[in-house]
């Protein structure tokens, strides 16, 4: 169930919010519990029941893991890992790989799970904290599977540590203000997503690149994108999570704003970030290690980081690229002070020519791309320029709101009036939700990028 369908905003939405704030108190975590499990069935019963049981299977293995020691503990940790992994491999990458080596294999047509990624992400953090005793295992099998199967992060993240999760399992009360906010920002997650993404999404589906200025708009356009889809599913997930009284960790920072490919990565997908840097690269030795040995580190992450997001050779590509630029960034870059002004428009034109890769599984494609970017004896063609010509507001303000303009410059009135101030911005959010809902209502071109993951 996607959180931009009819569905979900007026139906499951509605009756989940008005039944939760009715029940008590202590049944509270079991609903939702109840709910996220619904919720995740739409996609299909087979895959629930393989969500359930690798819950089941990590809440009794690692409760048997805290209870050992020494050899015996690692021992278990490995084998609760490889089940984990083997799982996730299996699911991610069968149909991808085995099914295109062996074509009449049995079950051929399994698919990835939707958020297998991301609740397993979850669960292996889970795992290596209570091994490194950083946390004690949780002994209550409903809150442990109200952290990895809470329905708003469950799908596509952000990727939250049981640590943060778990103070507040039992203290998530009504909050008028956070319940307010949470409307709020799912509304402009929405938005995000129906308005922008979805149109963009459109634009480059219905264009064959045929020229210079066709290449440099496509590419800005995955930019803006995937920008605003996963942005605006993030924005959806905090949203809903405050109106359940949580308040989860955010995933973007104005990442299109940074100096530098290593900052961009900071501030975009946070928690998957924070993730590889806290599991994999300073397990690895970090960067205090000698200067080959941080290029390993750094190429391992990127590598896996790409594997995370699939199999295709695309994926492994563009991993590697970044942290090729990564580690040029560390060894040689790292000491040079470069103006705002030039470092800016250079990260993002090395992220934008990166989602080339991320988006195109087809080597012609990104060959066609890739050589009209660089072909000046045809600049442009009429359709680009009728696509220019009838998006132009879209892309004005898809390429806005990638900045804080528009926020700034809400806390600057706010500061003046802030009685005026809430009176506008209710109007404007409501006027927001009425064409967030036409959007939907008429939109037949929708999907979430990272649902893939």
């Amino acid at each position: 169930m996607s959180f931009s369908s009819i569905i979900f905003c007026f139906i499951f939405l509605p009756i989940v919010v008005s039944l939760y704030f009715i029940i008590p108190k202590k049944l509270k975590n079991i609903y939702l519990l109840l709910a996220s499990i619904l919720f995740y069935s739409y996609s299909g019963i087979f895959y629930t029941i393989i969500l359930l049981l690798i819950v089941l299977y990590n809440y009794i293995s690692v409760r048997i893991m805290d209870k050992l020691e020494g050899k015996r503990r690692t021992g278990k940790l490995i084998e609760i890992l490889i089940i984990n992994i083997f799982t996730l491999c299996y699911f991610k990458y069968y149909y991808m790989i085995l099914n295109n080596i062996f074509i009449d294999i049995a079950f051929k047509e399994i698919i990835l799970p939707l958020g297998m990624s991301f609740y397993l992400f979850t669960v292996l953090s889970y795992i290596i904290d209570v091994y490194r005793k950083n946390i004690k295992s949780e002994h209550n099998f409903i809150s442990f599977s109200l952290y990895i199967l809470f329905f708003p992060k469950l799908v596509m993240g952000p990727i939250v540590r049981y640590s943060d999760f778990n103070k507040q399992i039992d203290n998530h009360d009504f909050d008028n203000s956070l319940f307010n906010y949470g409307f709020k920002r799912f509304i402009i997650g929405l938005s995000m997503k129906v308005i922008l993404a979805d149109t963009f999404a459109r634009i480059i589906s219905s264009y064959q690149v045929s020229s210079m200025l066709g290449s440099i708009v496509i590419i800005i356009l995955y930019s803006l994108q995937i920008y605003y889809d996963f942005a605006g599913y993030t924005n959806m997930a905090l949203g809903l999570s405050n109106v359940f009284g949580f308040k989860l960790p955010k995933n973007f920072d104005y990442p299109y704003l940074s100096k530098s490919v290593g900052e961009f990565f900071r501030r975009w997908h946070i928690t998957l970030g924070k993730w590889f840097r806290d599991y994999v690269y300073i397990p690895l030795g970090g960067s205090r290690v000698s200067k080959l040995r941080l290029v390993i580190n750094l190429l391992i992450v990127w590598l896996l980081t790409g594997m995370w997001h699939g199999a295709s050779l695309n994926f492994i590509i563009w991993g590697l690229f970044l942290g090729i630029i990564i580690v040029m960034e560390k060894l040689l870059l790292s000491k040079i002070k470069i103006p705002k002004i030039i470092s800016i428009p250079f990260t993002f034109i090395i992220i934008s020519i990166s989602w080339i890769f991320f988006f195109n599984s087809n080597a012609s494609d990104i060959t066609l791309i890739l050589k009209n970017l660089i072909n000046i004896n045809n600049f442009m063609d009429d359709k680009i320029i009728f696509i220019i010509r009838n998006n132009f507001v879209y892309l004005i303000i898809g390429l806005i709101c990638i900045t804080p303009l528009i926020k700034n410059l809400g806390e600057r009135f706010q500061s003046k009036n802030n009685f005026i101030y809430n009176i506008c911005n209710n109007i404007y959010l409501i006027i927001l939700l009425i064409i967030s809902t036409a959007y939907l209502i008429s939109n037949s071109y929708q999907t979430f990028l990272y649902f893939n993951f």
